[in-house]
């Protein structure tokens, strides 16, 4: 499956955007297919590096055991170690900072573990993730 990304523009600074991507634990509050989110490990800095996220997307429930990293400074990446229905789920958030705004880009790389048309599948992972970035976009806007 190719990566599937989405930009946009938030009226919000970069930290509080980075802030928001972070607080893995409040992702229910703005993201209504996230059910619950459990820090399962940190890294000695305190940052969390691993953990389990419940989900309900379309009536599917799902439990999904992700890894953290930071690779930049304006960076943050999940990458599923365990879960159901995907083969691979990675999804990299980059912030860039412009003055008053930010532009928010969301990376997301799947693969499913059942055999469908690449069209479909590529088609429901374009809207899961204009579904996310547009949540990520209004909680920080309501935020600043």
């Amino acid at each position: 499956m190719p990566l599937v990304s989405k930009t946009l523009e938030v009226n919000a600074d970069a930290k509080s955007i980075l802030d928001i991507v972070a607080d893995f634990e409040s992702y229910p509050e703005w993201n209504d297919e996230v059910k619950a989110v459990y820090i399962l490990a940190r890294y000695d800095d305190g940052r969390p590096s691993q953990l389990r996220v419940d989900t309900e997307v379309q009536g599917h429930a799902g439990t999904y055991i992700q890894a953290v990293y930071y690779p930049g400074a304006a960076q943050i990446q999940t990458v599923m170690q365990q879960g159901e229905l995907f083969s691979k789920q990675d999804q990299l958030f980059s912030v860039v900072e412009m003055g008053p705004s930010s532009l928010l880009t969301v990376d997301l790389d799947v693969e499913t573990s059942f055999a469908a048309p690449a069209l479909m599948v590529k088609k429901l992972v374009n809207d899961a993730l204009e579904h996310l970035a547009g949540n990520l976009k209004t909680r920080a806007e309501q935020l600043s």
